[in-house]
């Protein structure tokens, strides 16, 4: 077969697979319907036009896109490293307390529950009361509730080594929604409800319990307090809520409050402040008085602080001192919170009693203002974990 005749086989053949047909016989050249040839070839190539192949090209892109989250879920891995960072800092000062370096107190992990302020309750007790020279405090009750109450009191202060404790006790009688304030130096006498408070001279604590007349919880959890400290010669305040300890489960009044966690709240197992160190014009002081008091008996309770003080370098000093009735000592009676020592102008200072849970606050004292004077705060400590004890009423 000649190359003509080759060429137009070829031709004839790739016709009949353009139009989708073989012929039956082999095509001479010399008998090709040239004009067919080209009828035949528009229509092959408008048939590869609309072909679906051409649209099936952007197939190959679809597991392009199942790889991007593959790609996208690294950066979300890689943040993990940061995040256990973050988590490792937030526990360290936690962990610090509990492993110190060798000679350094160590505390035990916190247990039990401490109770919730802020609450109306049926215990408070306000561990910062004066009376003497040009101090004096003014102290505050309300009945939330709707109902007649009565709070049995007793002031406590520290009368020294010769006398030891004293404790006045009293009876105040509370109308539906009342608020009742008196200053603390002054006592205060109302015959239409037949309260009285006596006068209170000197440094110490006040104590309040609420003796409903029906045992529902709702008769118990139902005061709330306040007592602001203040200098009429220096102009200072210091203003602060007394800790208050809510009524758990149903009953009477019997004098005894178990602060067990059961019946009343816990006693807080150690107090949190964060501190300014003392140094040139900030003396300020720690103010402390049991949780555990026999106010039946009159037998004073007595018990070692252990304290933990932690500089802004995470560095652990620690200290201890002890304290009977009811303790204010400033800074200055220990080196450990001194800015010399510690090194840094504020610190984190932890306070736990051994013998008896504790009650406190701190004074700040710092300088301010134009005349850079001397001014005082109240600093409220955070409450940490529970401690059973127990208070006796007469």
């Amino acid at each position: 077969m000649s190359g003509s005749r080759l060429r137009g086989v070829a031709v004839a053949v790739a016709l009949a697979l353009a139009c989708g047909t073989m012929p039956a016989r082999a095509v001479e050249v010399d008998q090709v319907d040239w004009a067919a040839v080209l009828r035949a070839l528009g229509i092959a190539l408008d048939s590869w036009r609309l072909s679906p192949f051409p649209r099936m090209t952007p197939t190959p892109t679809i597991p392009v896109p199942t790889a991007t989250p593959t790609r996208t879920h690294t950066p979300t891995r890689t943040n993990t490293p940061t995040h256990t960072a973050t988590r490792t800092q937030t526990f360290t000062p936690t962990r610090m307390p509990t492993e110190p370096a060798s000679g350094q107190l160590s505390f035990d992990p916190s247990t039990g529950i401490a109770p919730a302020q802020r609450l109306a309750s049926a215990l408070l007790i306000f561990p910062y009361v004066v009376h003497s020279g040009s101090k004096d405090t003014r102290l505050t009750l309300i009945n939330m509730s709707n109902r007649n109450i009565g709070v049995n009191c007793f002031f406590v202060k520290d009368a020294g080594p010769v006398y030891g404790c004293l404790e006045v006790g009293f009876r105040i009688n509370l109308t539906p929604l009342q608020p009742f304030s008196w200053f603390a130096g002054q006592g205060t006498n109302n015959p239409l409800t037949f309260t009285a408070a006596p006068p209170f001279d000197g440094v110490g604590e006040l104590k309040c319990a609420v003796d409903p007349d029906l045992p529902d919880l709702e008769a118990h959890n139902v005061l709330q307090g306040r007592a602001t400290v203040f200098d009429e010669d220096e102009g200072n305040t210091v203003a602060y809520g007394a800790v208050g300890f809510q009524r758990l489960s149903p009953g009477h009044f019997p004098g005894v409050v178990p602060l067990d966690g059961f019946t009343y709240d816990q006693c807080p197992e150690r107090l949190h402040f964060q501190v300014l160190t003392r140094q040139t014009g900030s003396n300020s002081s720690i103010v402390l008085t049991p949780c555990q008091q026999d106010l039946l008996t009159q037998v004073p309770t007595s018990t070692t602080v252990q304290m933990q003080i932690v500089n802004e370098f995470e560095q652990v000093f620690s200290s201890a001192t002890s304290f009977t009735c009811h303790s204010v000592k400033s800074f200055s009676s220990f080196s450990t919170l001194s800015r010399s020592t510690l090194g840094t102008d504020t610190a984190h200072l932890v306070l736990r009693g051994v013998h008896s849970p504790l009650i406190g606050l701190v004074i700040d004292q710092f300088q301010g203002g134009p005349d850079n004077s001397t001014h005082t705060a109240a600093n409220d400590p955070y409450l940490e974990g529970g401690k059973p004890s127990q208070i006796i009423f007469p």
